[in-house]
């Protein structure tokens, strides 16, 4: 795995919509089921 990928993860914050300025890694895990389902922008 690429540790930069877990880098990103903790300082990303979700631009938009219901989790509007959330960490991704703190995202529900349901939400981040139903994004992959619909697909990722």
């Amino acid at each position: 795995m690429n540790p930069q990928l877990l880098k990103d993860l903790v300082s990303t914050v979700m631009p938009y919509a219901k989790f509007k300025n959330r960490l991704i890694c703190d995202l529900p895990e349901y939400y981040l089921l139903w994004y992959e389902h619909k697909g990722f922008p």
